[in-house]
């Protein structure tokens, strides 16, 4: 294979893919408009991804040349920040008030916090077979 072809690949990354998040049940979440619950992210090899990475690897570094440890929360929390980095767009959440909630780094961090939310996430953003479907797809 030709290194070319290869970052041609990679470029799909940037795309945004759209996951459909399930309840613990495997029931979809719905809007209320009936439709699925998204989250659009961008995948691991995204330069979105990959600077968020760089970025949360500086602190971490810093950090520890200071002598300074983590927690296990912490590290929960990079982890969803970093996770948080790659979200682009959503569908179907909304607030206590029932209307549409904002896609905003706190909101989606909020979003987040659910293990089960998390992880499905975390799988689009490292599906990489998602993002080379969405391409040919189209």
């Amino acid at each position: 294979m030709k290194i070319q072809e290869i970052a041609a690949i990679v470029e799909n990354d940037n795309e945004g893919v759209e996951v459909q998040i399930y309840q613990r049940d495997e029931a979809p979440y719905l809007a209320a408009d009936g439709s699925p619950c998204t989250i659009t992210v961008v995948g691991a090899e995204s330069d979105r991804y990959k600077a968020a990475k760089r970025a949360q690897s500086r602190r971490l570094m810093k950090r520890a040349r200071s002598g300074g440890r983590i927690t296990p929360e912490e590290s929960e929390a990079e982890a969803v920040t970093l996770c948080a980095a790659a979200v682009v767009a959503w569908h179907g959440w909304e607030d206590a008030a029932g209307k549409d909630l904002p896609c905003t780094p706190e909101n989606v961090r909020l979003v987040l916090a659910y293990d089960h939310i998390f992880e499905q996430v975390q799988a689009g953003i490292m599906g990489h077979a998602a993002f080379f479907a969405s391409k040919s797809d189209s």
